[in-house]
């Protein structure tokens, strides 16, 4: 398995684990009974923590539009380099320091997201055969 993927792999860990808390979180601020169910009563997107959560989730998601497209052509093309593992690596570490950024409310997130898109620029930089 190539470096690559890995980070792939780990980012979508770093997703699902996200999703758990914020399940988690809802059950225990709303009761098991209305997070198991169709979540009628439960105000979308919560306040607060839940609500900040949602938006880590949904940034997290956006930027995999980016991310997995990359990565899996490095796959397809059997291009690994420089350029697609630093590019891949950045990526993973910026988006994990983005999170508690992002819950702190830290405007230090907006340079986390930066280095996460020159992560992806770095895989397509890579991906071109410069």
């Amino acid at each position: 398995m190539t470096t690559e993927i890995t980070m792939l792999l780990i980012v979508l860990g770093l997703l699902f684990l996200l999703t758990f808390v914020q399940g988690a979180y809802t059950a225990k601020t709303y009761g098991i009974k209305k997070a198991g169910g169709t979540r009628e009563d439960i105000p979308f997107p919560q306040p607060g923590f839940g609500g900040t959560l949602y938006r880590v989730i949904a940034n997290l998601k956006e930027g995999l539009f980016y991310f997995v497209p990359l990565v899996l052509l490095t796959a397809i093309l059997d291009v690994s380099n420089s350029y697609t593992v630093w590019g891949a690596q950045l990526y993973v570490i910026a988006r994990v320091l983005h999170v508690p950024l992002y819950l702190a409310g830290s405007i230090l997130r907006g340079a986390a997201f930066g280095l996460a898109v020159l992560g992806c620029g770095l895989l397509g930089y890579g991906l071109i055969g410069v």
